[in-house]
């Protein structure tokens, strides 16, 4: 009875660990047939999201490039890996191995995020002193990949070197064979388990990898797991869901074939293990043919371009390319009928577009740009950042005369205090930060910033995962300066914040979606647009405009004073700003726009939104570029309350 109630306990144990791991897939694969974007509320069988993926140019090139990057590095890897581990495996002083097996894990024990740091450092310096302008492109990427996929490689094909008879390699030699013929004729059918290892684990992580790729790419180059991180700008769409299904089903159903064939390679006939492996190289071809007939044949879409009315000369620049940074699902991208924008501009100008939206923050950004990394074109960075980097000389004058269309920008947003003549920057979006709130929850009509301390609210209230942004709350709060250099005031609000933490579920930036969309939460300071998609997917979502005050920011297109291709540049700012194109820009935004042709188009869905165009508001106030002092003062606080 002992040995039956343990088998039993060890069956559900089992039972329970095989759910936490593949639930969470059976969702997403679920989710993936969703007729709704919701990703807690089942709404309908259908197959939109699979055919919404394969319409997707970006999609498809994101998975065409991370395919190309995965076989690329991992077959250099596996080659440079196999000869590395013969290397060592012959070396007769056992300190030099040794030291060699030592300096192969160093790459497996480092955080990724100081691997990819390190590298993006070598290559810039590498780049500077070539003379490169871009010291981040595909080709440091590539050699970012082979670099930790190595010892892998090592490590999988050296047990096999050790369990080979170097007598058989030796008599290989003695009957006539050439050292090099006698290692591929005898060594290499032994190493070829540990070599197919090495291969498919350099595959795995080459496909999986975000951090390093983050910071060894250039512009230009997107894989998936670029892609994915630039969509928790909002939320990842469910056509994600449907190519990630599809990628989890391929696997698992060839693991499934594989292992049929090695259960039964015992007992069948020489007949039967060939059909057998027949049948699994017929289900890979067909995969494969499938994902090159996906990325290689273009689309049956009309052309986007012919249904704009533009205005402004393209001509003399084709074939130029454009390098552009922006923030994450920051522009119409053609999802769900939308228009693409990025298409679009390339096929009515001729100007190839290199778009990186993997910003993570207008830090991130300048941070990018000041190491000279990349050469970027065009880049949208929020009003304190232009200050700053006006400031620093990194921004170049924008010759307004060479765009027609920014006749379109209102003048309440010329003159800001960031540019005040107007000179390096053209407004692209305007938003306001107010508190979002669950109205099945919180019952009364909140005003106030208070309700971010309020303790019946305790654990369901969010704040923001940066110091400027949560500093703000309790600034506004309190009545003080967001843009203060006194550190007493500075102290007053950390003292505020650090009275939150016993309230506060938690501190989010891209998480409030999926939070606030699934009623995970109750209470959380946001922008209104965000706002406006979160309320999409769960209506009982409420938002308010703090009593106290709010931040208002503007979000502008500028030209980087490193910029190699100024009047394609200018091109594109110009394009942003047709009518056409800046009503899709809102409509898939859903914030607040500068243009004046599209407020004043009644097919504007937004027109006149009570969230986004207020009749009155309470007093707003913009972030300033700060001190470097007060810069770090606040960040040295910042680290108290979180810690």
């Amino acid at each position: 009875m002992k040995n039956r109630g343990m088998k039993v306990a060890d069956g559900i144990i089992t039972s329970l660990i095989y759910i936490f791991l593949y639930a969470p897939l059976l969702i997403m694969v679920l989710f993936s047939f969703n007729s709704g974007r919701s990703t807690s509320v089942f709404e309908g069988f259908s197959f939109k999201w699979y055919v919404e993926m394969f319409s997707r140019s970006d999609i498809m090139n994101a998975l065409k490039n991370t395919l190309i990057l995965a076989v690329l590095s991992s077959a250099i890897a596996t080659v440079l890996g196999t000869v590395a581990a013969v290397g060592i495996y012959n070396l007769k002083n056992k300190y030099v191995q040794s030291t060699m097996m030592t300096v192969t894990n160093i790459p497996m024990m480092n955080p990724d995020i100081v691997t990819g740091v390190s590298l993006m450092l070598l290559f810039v310096f590498v780049g500077t002193m070539v003379g490169s302008a871009d010291k981040l492109n595909f080709f440091t990427l590539l050699i970012a990949h082979i670099t930790f996929n190595l010892p892998y490689v090592i490590l999988n094909v050296l047990p096999k070197l050790r369990q080979t008879d170097r007598r058989i390699y030796e008599a290989a030699q003695d009957l006539g064979a050439p050292p090099v013929k006698a290692f591929f004729m005898v060594v290499m059918p032994s190493i070829m388990p540990g070599i197919i290892s090495g291969l498919m684990m350099s595959f795995t992580l080459s496909l999986d990898d975000f951090v390093i790729s983050y910071y060894t790419n250039g512009t230009g180059f997107q894989t998936l797991p670029l892609m994915i991180f630039s969509m928790t700008k909002k939320t990842v769409k469910p056509d994600m869901y449907a190519l990630s299904s599809l990628i989890f089903v391929t696997v698992l159903l060839l693991l499934v074939l594989s292992n049929v064939v090695k259960a039964k390679s015992v007992e069948e006939s020489p007949k039967k293990k060939k059909a057998k492996r027949i049948g699994i190289g017929a289900v890979a071809a067909a995969v494969c043919v499938c994902l090159v007939v996906a990325i290689v044949i273009p689309k049956n879409k009309s052309s986007v371009a012919s249904e704009l009315q533009l205005e402004g000369d393209y001509s003399g620049l084709e074939g130029t390319t454009l390098n552009i940074i922006n923030w994450g699902e920051y522009i119409s991208d053609g999802s769900e009928d939308t228009l693409d924008v990025i298409k679009a501009f390339e096929e009515v100008s001729g100007i190839d577009v290199n778009y990186d939206d993997s910003t993570a923050s207008n830090e991130a950004m300048y941070s990018k740009l000041k190491s000279g990394a990349v050469s970027v074109d065009i880049v949208i960075p929020s009003d304190y950042m232009i200050q700053r980097m006006i400031s620093e000389g990194m921004l170049r004058k924008v010759d307004t005369s060479k765009i027609s269309n920014y006749k379109y920008i209102d003048e309440q947003y010329k003159e800001q205090y960031f540019d005040p003549k107007d000179e390096y920057s053209v407004p692209y979006n305007v938003g306001l930060v107010g508190v979002i709130y669950d109205s099945t929850v919180v019952t009364e009509t909140p005003d106030s910033w208070s309700i971010m301390w309020d303790e019946k609210y305790a654990g369901d209230i969010l704040n923001f995962n940066n110091p400027r942004d949560s500093f703000a709350t309790a600034q506004f709060y309190l009545g003080l300066d967001i843009n203060s250099t006194d550190k007493a005031e500075w102290d007053k609000a950390a003292e505020k914040l650090k009275a939150q933490n016993s309230v506060l579920q938690g501190r989010v930036m891209d998480e409030i979606f999926n939070k606030m969309e699934g009623g995970n939460a109750a209470v959380a300071p946001y922008y209104a647009g965000d706002f406006l998609t979160m309320q999409d997917v769960n209506p009982d979502l409420e938002f308010f405009y703090p009593k106290e005050g709010t931040n208002i920011f503007i979000d502008s297109m500028c030209v980087p004073s490193s910029a190699q291709n100024y009047e394609a540049a200018l091109m594109f700012i110009n394009f942003m700003l047709e009518p056409d194109v800046a009503l899709a820009n809102a409509e898939y935004l859903c914030y607040a726009t500068p243009n004046t042709a599209v407020l004043n188009n009644d097919e504007y869905s937004l027109k006149g939104n009570k969230y986004l165009y207020p009749e009155t508001l309470p007093p707003v106030e913009y972030y300033h570029d700060l001190p470097n002092e007060t810069r770090a003062y606040y960040e040295s606080l910042w680290e108290e309350i979180v810690r």
